[in-house]
């Protein structure tokens, strides 16, 4: 056995050297490949008073008449098409015969979905201009459930305390959480007050009422914050803790999961 075979053997249990394995392509999240459903899109721009620029969204409607919509918080860099051509939730749910559409708005590829000292505010973009547009297109006194990752899963989790009546469930993968502004990194928050400000462990009573699910790898930078939430959270967290790195492989990989738990949800709420 080649000597760095061995120290890795030796050092499977250090975090550490998982990560590095994982840089060099030697370990690998668990991941999930649900079969191509071909499930009807739109597509457009919404102009947003809370946004400097036009956004761009898209809507994926099932076969069956809907019941609920998940609207889909992309990750930090990223936008609104993670979800679909990235993470196939749309495929998710259509494996899984639910009557939910699925939706995503572009909230800025670094805004972390709140508003912001520049003038952005994607919070409000979601909660006042897109939830309503798709609910325009797709039908009104349809149930609501929220799907995030990392900076997306935080906001997914703000976005649900700010308005626990308008939402059902939340499922928040890997949440890129902090637990004091100290050491936060600068394109997350304008300092110490917007911190204060938006803080979702502040603010975790508001959702006694909201089916919340949290899952996060165990080789996430952001575990231990997950686990700290999903522990004082008011119900009891459906979601685990298990093998898996801040990545979409992961993501992926729990999506079927927390897509049922939104269905649950939905189910037990509608009329």
């Amino acid at each position: 056995m080649a000597l760095g075979a061995a120290v890795a053997i030796d050092h499977a249990g250090d975090p550490r050297v998982r990560r590095g394995l994982r840089r060099l392509g030697l370990a690998h999240s668990p991941d999930d490949h649900v079969p191509v459903a071909h499930v009807e899109e739109i597509s457009g721009t919404l102009t947003s008073t809370n946004m400097p620029r036009p956004v761009a969204w898209t809507i994926a409607t099932p076969s069956i008449p809907a019941q609920g919509v998940i609207y889909c918080l992309h990750s930090y860099g990223r936008d609104h098409r993670m979800a679909f051509d990235d993470l196939h939730i749309q495929d998710v749910v259509a494996d899984a015969d639910v009557p939910l559409a699925v939706a995503a708005v572009d909230g800025g590829a670094t805004a972390y979905w709140h508003e912001r000292a520049d003038g952005r505010n994607p919070l409000a973009l979601l909660l006042d201009e897109f939830i309503p547009m798709v609910e325009e297109r797709v039908g009104t006194g349809l149930r609501r459930a929220l799907m995030g990752w990392s900076m997306g899963g935080y906001g997914a989790l703000l976005a649900a305390e700010r308005a626990p009546d308008r939402f059902d469930a939340v499922a928040a993968a890997s949440p890129a959480l902090f637990t004091s502004p100290s050491g936060v990194p600068e394109p997350a928050f304008d300092g110490r007050a917007d911190f204060r400000r938006n803080d979702v462990f502040a603010g975790i009573n508001e959702l006694a009422d909201v089916t919340v699910r949290i899952d996060c790898g165990t080789d996430d930078p952001f575990v231990d914050a997950g686990r700290k939430f999903a522990a004082r959270l008011p119900r009891p967290n459906p979601g685990r803790f298990s093998s898996g790195f801040h990545d979409e492989a992961y993501w992926r990989s729990i999506a079927p999961a927390q897509v049922a738990t939104i269905a649950a949800a939905v189910r037990r709420a509608a009329p």
